[in-house]
């Protein structure tokens, strides 16, 4: 449960992958070593053409307040100024990549989105490809390329499907070198670079066969990569303080280095409460229900005060992360109340977050010895879409009512 509320990069479990392991192998000569600077290559700033850079600051920020159709008008204005170049369909791919990350949770209602993303996806590396072939700006003809490679691993990963994953991320992984050893300058390239080499080494120990593919990163590595992008980027500096959150939270659980850059995040914008989300699911990775309680009133207070377009939809998260905070304290009555405002007063009911309120209130009912009311919420969790085995879990509570170390597991299970 504490992965599914971190959703940016893998929002995954295990999967086999039949004989496919062995496949990896053939192909070492793809050089999983670090990229490779050459002294004199270029190091040139990384710009786009006149007026994109600016559209392009512009669009991502308005992506990241989720203001989804502002954001698409200032990408295809980069577009229409400049149709032969790859930055605007980039830059659409990747909203369509934000418009699923806030609505993976209903996974079912999303194929127009996922035919949106690969269009534009497609388009980029087709243009980029252009470029290499043209001899034109190679810097950013691999830039883009290798990007929009591994964005769409990173789609097929949330996917589990491993094979398209490993090998788009792969082909990703080597548009991103050659982009580098071209222009060292070119920061944001870190960012692809150090995502691959992080979770190549980390996947297969957390995930077990299917992510086996991945093997042969390096952690160390990976992390400095990103952490390149985070502090020298032009256009990705926040995607990177969004990974290294995740990793800090989830996979090194050096919690002080998280909320650091929760705070950082932050402070470049004040208003936007998707940032604080972040801090809540690090208590949550921390395991710290007091500070998940105290994060969850506070964001609630501040969206009373007011309101952020887009958000809206996520309401029924904070309700729920409130919810197992108090399960987690025993505070069980108090739970089923904040439970309850996640199922009626979000506005939408059709979320796997509402899935999972209640499911979760039939968990607390049952843990206050109220077995007849808890029925009726476990029969409508294990009626509705499956969301991250909430169906096993309210079939499971159908047959026998779970004790609090089978439900803090599930809550914390990673």
């Amino acid at each position: 449960m504490k992965n599914l509320l971190l959703c940016s990069l893998l929002i995954c479990a295990p999967a086999a992958a039949g004989a496919l392991p062995s496949l990896a192998s053939s192909f070492a000569e793809d050089e999983l070593g670090p990229a490779l600077v050459d002294l004199k290559a270029s190091t040139r700033p990384f710009t786009l053409s006149r007026g994109a850079d600016e559209r392009y600051d512009r669009g991502i920020a308005l992506m990241y307040r989720l203001e989804f159709d502002r954001s698409e008008k200032e990408f295809r204005e980069i577009i229409a100024a400049s149709p032969e170049d790859p930055a605007g369909y980039f830059a659409l791919a990747a909203l369509a990549w934000w418009r699923y990350s806030q609505n993976f949770d209903m996974e079912g209602s999303l194929g127009g989105v996922e035919k949106e993303f690969m269009v534009n996806a497609d388009k980029t590396i087709a243009l980029a490809k252009k470029m290499v072939d043209g001899g034109r700006d190679l810097d950013q003809a691999y830039f883009f390329m290798g990007s929009a490679y591994g964005l769409q691993g990173r789609w097929y990963a949330v996917k589990r499907s491993w094979w398209r994953a490993y090998t788009h991320g792969r082909k990703g992984r080597k548009f991103l070198k050659k982009c580098v050893e071209a222009n060292p300058a070119v920061y944001d390239a870190y960012l692809g670079l150090g995502i691959f080499d992080y979770y190549a080494a980390t996947l297969p120990g957390a995930l077990g066969l299917g992510a086996k593919l991945f093997a042969g990163g390096d952690r160390q590595r990976g992390m400095e990569y990103v952490q390149i992008a985070r502090n020298k980027g032009r256009f990705f500096k926040m995607e990177a303080r969004f990974f290294l959150i995740e990793i800090y939270s989830m996979h090194e659980h050096d919690f002080k280095a998280a909320y650091a850059e929760t705070e950082e995040l932050k402070a470049v914008d004040p208003s936007n409460m998707l940032f604080r989300v972040g801090e809540i699911m690090t208590h949550i990775q921390a395991e710290d229900w007091k500070g998940v309680l105290a994060e969850c009133e506070a964001f609630l207070g501040a969206w009373q005060v007011r309101p952020q377009k887009g958000l809206e939809q996520q309401l029924a998260m904070i309700y729920l992360s409130a919810g197992d905070a108090l399960i987690a304290m025993k505070r069980y009555e108090e739970a089923v109340a904040w439970l309850t405002t996640g199922i009626e007063k979000t506005g939408y009911s059709q979320k796997g977050w509402v899935t999972y309120c209640y499911l979760r209130r039939a968990q607390a009912l049952d843990l206050l010895g109220r077995r007849l009311d808890a029925l009726p919420d476990y029969r409508r969790a294990e009626t509705r879409p499956n969301f991250w085995d909430s169906k096993k879990y309210a079939k499971a509570g159908l047959k026998a009512s779970p004790d609090y170390r089978e439900v803090y597991r599930q809550m914390t299970v990673d």
